[in-house]
């Protein structure tokens, strides 16, 4: 009787989740959701990873503007870092190069948790949801927690 009282006790004590992944692009919207992912990730005691996708496309672009775009990515996740340290959470930095969702979607595993403002850089562009969080909501193969992003507002 001892060891089934020990197994259950055990299961419902695990995570359902492995990590939480927080996709930003530096905007104060998009840390909206970076601020609530993280507060899950200190109270389930798990790992976050930060991701901040470059969207080149196509097109060639110069030396400079690589280094302008990736040096704005590095200030945008050494934020997170620095709430990340606070909260005392473990935190991975990734800087990807790709289509948001699509690296976004593809990073993630099943037994992750996306955090994600409602609207990003590009703000009330899309009238619902902005394009980048629409899209993670049908591709991403875990769950995925949409912030509402308020213009002005951040704790």
């Amino acid at each position: 009787m001892i060891s089934k009282i020990y197994i259950n006790f055990h299961l419902t004590n695990q995570n359902m989740y492995r990590r939480v992944i927080l996709p930003t692009d530096g905007s104060d919207l998009a840390m909206e959701g970076v601020i609530e992912g993280m507060k899950l990730a200190a109270s389930l005691d798990v790992p976050a990873t930060a991701i901040y996708v470059v969207e080149m496309g196509d097109i060639r672009i110069s030396g400079k503007v690589k280094d302008s775009l990736r040096k704005t990515a590095e200030r945008a996740l050494e934020q997170v870092e620095e709430m990340a340290e606070d909260m005392e959470v473990e935190l991975e930095s990734k800087i990807m190069k790709g289509a948001p969702y699509e690296e976004i979607c593809d990073y993630s595993q099943e037994d992750d948790v996306i955090y994600i403002s409602s609207h990003g850089m590009s703000g009330f562009r899309e009238l619902f949801l902005g394009s980048t969080t629409n899209r993670i909501l049908q591709h991403a193969d875990c769950t995925v927690s949409v912030v509402k992003g308020t213009p002005g507002k951040v704790d």
